[in-house]
C-alpha cells in the first residue's frame, strides 16, 4: 500500500448515490480539503470523472481513490441484472422461493394474496433453476457422486437460452466444495463468456441464505465487474495511475481485483462509508452513542453506533426473502429520500416513496421536466429549502414548479399545496423515525443515551423533526454532511474476509484444529494480497466464530480476542457464549454443549487518512436574511437564515432558523438552538423550559 506522493498528493473518496455523486479530496502535502457534488450519470464512471474535475483535480494527481457505487443495488432494485441461472442439488431448486416461510410484519402480513418480492419479480426465473444429481453429507463425505453429464447437458440448455451468468450452490458444499468446483469447471467449458460463481464466495452454513447470496452475486456480477473494468479504463485514459480501492459491505475497502471476485459484497457500499465516518466522529469528538440517518435522493439508511464501535451483522435482507449471509455493517434502509415521490395509495393514505424521481428528471423544482411532487418540492414549498441558496447558489430551485407538482396530488385529497407539503414532510420523518427504532429501540436500546447524526444532503433539513418524534435532545450535523459518506470512504481500512464451516463441538481437545483452520485462512488472505502486489507488513487479523447450542438450527456470530486458540481459549469462548446468550435472549443453556458452525477471519491493513476540520475566527456575520418557514403542526413563522461557513465557535442560533451551506440546509425548529463545536459540527439541542440547553 506504499506509494510516493511527491507528484500525486491527493487522496479522494467518491460516493455514487441515486441522485448525486459526492466527492471529498485531501491533499496529503498541504492538508487542503476539497469537496463537491455532481448529478449521478447513467454510466456511473462518467460521473466519477466529472466529480474529480469539478473540484479542480486531474486524475494523474491522485495517489489513492476510494469508491462506493450503486451499480449492483440498482440492478437488483430495477431487476436489470444478468439473465441468470442457478444450479442446485437435485430437489432443492425451489429453495429461493421457499425461503424460511416467514413474512415481514406490515400491511401485507394478513394479505392472503401477497407473494414475496422475489416470487413476483424473480432474480432467477424457475425455468433457469436446475437440479443436479449429487449430494454431500454434513461432514463432507460424498453421499452421491456428481452427475457430470447432467451438469454438461444443463449448461448446453442454458447456453441456448441465452444465460449470461450462473450461480452454483449445492447442499453442504461448505463442508466439501469439490462438486461445486467441478460443476463450475464444466459450465465454464460450455459457457466460456458467462460469469460463474459458487458458494465458496462465503463458505458458511444456512442453506437458504447461502443460496440467496450466490444467486444475487451471479445476478449482479456481470454488471458490477463490467463497471469496475470501465471505471478503471476510463480513469487510466485520463491519466490516473494510483491505487483504486472499492468499498465493501464489511466496512472496509479492497482492491478492484478482489472486488471483482465478490460483487454482491458491494451492494450498499456508499451507506457503509457513512457509518465508517460516523464511527470515526464518535471516536474523535463524541458522543460515543449515535443514531445515524443518511438521507439521499432515493432512500434513507440508518444505523445505531454503540460505544463508538462499528455495528456488524452476518445477515442482511434486501427484500423479504432475499437475505444475504456475510460479515457486514448493520445498516437498515427505508425508501424515503429527498427525491421520493409523494403519492396517495389505493386506501387514500399519503405515501412518500419508495418510487423516486432520481437525478433524471429529478424533483419538479429542478426544472428538468419532472412533474411528480417529491419531498424536495415539499421542502421548497415550506420554505425549508431557499431556492436561491440551494447548492451554494449554483442551481436555483423553482418554487412555482414545486407548488404546481404538489397541487396535482393535493387536489385528490382535498388539500392545498402547502398543507400537502407539510403532511408529506411529516410522513417522511415518521417513516425515518420508525426505521431508526427498528435498529435501536426494538433491540433494547434506550434512546436517551443517543444523539442523532444526520448526513446526506437532505438529512439536516429533516433531522430536527425526526429527533422530536424519537424524543431525542441532541442532533449533531457534521461539516459538509452532503459529502459525509464520501469522507467515510476516504478513511476506511483495507478489509478482506474469508470463512469456513467446521461444524464441530467447542471442546478443549479441538483447540488445535480450530487454530490450524484460522491459520490456513490467514495465510490465504496474506498470499492473496501479496499476489495483488500489496505490502502486507502491517497486516493484522480479526477472528470470529459462529456458535449455537447443540440441537439448534440458528447460530450467532461472536468476535474473538487476539491470540492463538488454546484449551483455555476454548473454555473462555464457551463461557462468553453462555453470557452472550443470557444477555441477548434472557436465558442460557449451560447444560448443552456449544457447537462451532463457522470460523471467520478478516485481514485488516490500516489506512490512516484523517480529515480534520477546525473552526477559526472569521470577520463579518453569518446572518443572511429572514425567511418564512412552516414547521410541522404550525403556521408560517419568521426564521433567521445563517451561512454555516461564517459561523464562529460558541455562536448560538435560536430556532426557528435555517443554517445553509454549499450542499445542505439544517432546519432548527422552534424550541431548539444550534451552536458550533470546535471540530466544525453543528450541535442542535432542545431548549428546556427555563430557556437553557
Amino acid at each position: 500500500m506504499e506509494k510516493s506522493t511527491s507528484h500525486t498528493p491527493w487522496v479522494v473518496g467518491i460516493d455514487v448515490g441515486g441522485t448525486f455523486t459526492d466527492i471529498v479530496a485531501l491533499d496529503l502535502i498541504r492538508g487542503e480539503v476539497r469537496d463537491g457534488k455532481v448529478l449521478t450519470t447513467s454510466e456511473q464512471e462518467v460521473g466519477v470523472l466529472a466529480a474529480i474535475r469539478q473540484i479542480g483535480i486531474e486524475p494523474q494527481e491522485i495517489a489513492e481513490l476510494v469508491h462506493g457505487h450503486t451499480v449492483g443495488i440498482n440492478a437488483v432494485l430495477s431487476r436489470a441484472g444478468a439473465r441468470t441461472a442457478l444450479l442446485a442439488t437435485d430437489g432443492h431448486r425451489d429453495l429461493l422461493d421457499i425461503g424460511r416461510m416467514n413474512r415481514e410484519f406490515g400491511p401485507q402480513f394478513y394479505d392472503p394474496t401477497w407473494v414475496r418480492p422475489h416470487q413476483a419479480r424473480p432474480i432467477v426465473a424457475r425455468q433457469q433453476r436446475v437440479g443436479v444429481p449429487e449430494r454431500m453429507s454434513a461432514d463432507g463425505n460424498v453421499v452421491r457422486d456428481l452427475d457430470e453429464a447432467a451438469v454438461r447437458a444443463a449448461a448446453h440448455v442454458l447456453k441456448d437460452d441465452g444465460v449470461e451468468s450462473v450461480g452454483i450452490c449445492f447442499v453442504n458444499a461448505y463442508s466439501n466444495p469439490d462438486h461445486e468446483q467441478r460443476a463450475a469447471t464444466i459450465v465454464r467449458e460450455v459457457l466460456p463468456e458467462a460469469y460463474v460463481q459458487t458458494s465458496s464466495l462465503y463458505s458458511v452454513t444456512k442453506e437458504h441464505e447461502r443460496t440467496t447470496t450466490v444467486a444475487l452475486d451471479a445476478y449482479v456480477g456481470p454488471a458490477v465487474t463490467h463497471y469496475l473494468h470501465r471505471l478503471r479504463g476510463l480513469l487510466a485514459e485520463a491519466g490516473f495511475d494510483g491505487l483504486l480501492w472499492i468499498m465493501t459491505m464489511n466496512g472496509g475497502v479492497t482492491t478492484v481485483e478482489h472486488a471483482a471476485t465478490a460483487p454482491v459484497f458491494q451492494l450498499v457500499s456508499g451507506p457503509v462509508g457513512g457509518v465508517a465516518g460516523s464511527v470515526r466522529l464518535a471516536q474523535a469528538g463524541g458522543p460515543e452513542n449515535l443514531l445515524t440517518m443518511d438521507v439521499g435522493g432515493t432512500s434513507t439508511d440508518v444505523a445505531s453506533i454503540v460505544s463508538a464501535t462499528t455495528p456488524m451483522t452476518d445477515l442482511w435482507t434486501l427484500e423479504q426473502g432475499l437475505t444475504l449471509t456475510m460479515p457486514l455493517v448493520d445498516v437498515g434502509s427505508v425508501g424515503s429520500g429527498a427525491g421520493s415521490i409523494i403519492s396517495v395509495d389505493s386506501l387514500g393514505a399519503l405515501r412518500v416513496g419508495p418510487a423516486s424521481a432520481g437525478s433524471v428528471p429529478g424533483p419538479a423544482c429542478y426544472g428538468r421536466g419532472g412533474a411528480d411532487p417529491t419531498l424536495t418540492d415539499a421542502c421548497v414549498a415550506l420554505g425549508i429549502l431557499q431556492p436561491d441558496l440551494f447548492a451554494g447558489g449554483a442551481m436555483e430551485l423553482d418554487t412555482n414548479l414545486a407548488r404546481k407538482a404538489l397541487a396535482t396530488v393535493a387536489e385528490s385529497v382535498g388539500l392545498d399545496a402547502t398543507k400537502l407539503a407539510s403532511a408529506a414532510y411529516a410522513v417522511a420523518c415518521e417513516d425515518m423515525a420508525a426505521k431508526i427504532r427498528s435498529v435501536s429501540v426494538y433491540r433494547g436500546m434506550d434512546l436517551r443515551d443517543f444523539a442523532l447524526l444526520p448526513f446526506g444532503a437532505a438529512g439536516p433539513m429533516l433531522a430536527n423533526q425526526v429527533a422530536e418524534i424519537l424524543g431525542l435532545d441532541t442532533v449533531i450535523v457534521p461539516y459538509s454532511p452532503g459529502q459525509f459518506s464520501a469522507l467515510g470512504l476516504l478513511g476506511s481500512d483495507l478489509r478482506v474476509t474469508t470463512a469456513t464451516a467446521p461444524m464441530t463441538m467447542l471442546t478443549a481437545g479441538g483447540a488445535l484444529g480450530l487454530e490450524q483452520a484460522f491459520t490456513r485462512m490467514e495465510q490465504s488472505i496474506r498470499d492473496d494480497l501479496m499476489a495483488q502486489g500489496l505490502n502486507v507488513g502491517a497486516l493484522q487479523f480479526e477472528r470470529a466464530f459462529f456458535g449455537m447450542y447443540a440441537g439448534q438450527t440458528w447460530d450467532n456470530r461472536r468476535p474473538l480476542a487476539d491470540g492463538p486458540i488454546t484449551a483455555e481459549t476454548v473454555e473462555a469462548m464457551v463461557e462468553e457464549f453462555h453470557t452472550f446468550y443470557q444477555r441477548t435472549y434472557g436465558f442460557s443453556a449451560r447444560e448443552l454443549p456449544v457447537m462451532c458452525t463457522s470460523l471467520e477471519v478478516t485481514g485488516v491493513v490500516a489506512r490512516d487518512t484523517t480529515v480534520e476540520r477546525r473552526v477559526t475566527s472569521k470577520a463579518g456575520t453569518s446572518y443572511v436574511r429572514t425567511a418564512t418557514v412552516i414547521p410541522v403542526g404550525r403556521g408560517p413563522m419568521e426564521a433567521e437564515v445563517h451561512q454555516r461557513e461564517l459561523l464562529t465557535s460558541g455562536a448560538r442560533i435560536e430556532g426557528p432558523a435555517l443554517v445553509v451551506e454549499r450542499f445542505a440546509t439544517t432546519f432548527i425548529q422552534p424550541g431548539w438552538s444550534g451552536s458550533l463545536r470546535e471540530d466544525g459540527c453543528l450541535v442542535v439541542s432542545r431548549i428546556n423550559e427555563r430557556g437553557s440547553r
